[in-house]
C-alpha cells in the first residue's frame, strides 16, 4: 500500500505502528519529501469482509459486505437444498 502526503503528495514511509487491536492500526508517518517534512498518524482500520476467513477467530468480527453478504447467503441456502 502506498501512503502519499497530504500536502505535497510525495511518497510518505512508516515510522512506527501500535496495534491497540485486531482490527485496527495507528500508524505514524513521514513525507519523504525534504521540502515538505510533513509528519503525522494515520489510522488504518480493517472495515468489511469481502470474503469470509477459513479460520476465523472467533472474538473477531468485521462486517461483511451487503452485496457480497447476500451472495454468500444464497450460496449457502442452495449447497442445504
Amino acid at each position: 500500500m502506498r501512503i502519499c502526503c497530504p500536502h505535497c503528495a510525495e511518497a510518505a514511509i512508516t515510522r512506527t505502528s501500535r496495534r491497540p487491536s485486531p482490527v485496527f492500526y495507528e500508524v505514524y508517518a513521514q513525507c519523504t519529501n525534504p521540502r515538505c517534512g510533513w509528519g503525522g498518524k494515520i489510522y488504518v482500520e480493517f472495515a468489511l469482509t469481502l470474503a469470509p476467513s477459513r479460520a476465523p477467530h472467533a472474538d473477531i468480527r468485521i462486517p461483511m459486505e451487503p452485496g457480497r453478504r447476500r451472495a454468500y447467503m444464497d450460496q449457502l441456502a442452495t449447497m442445504n437444498d
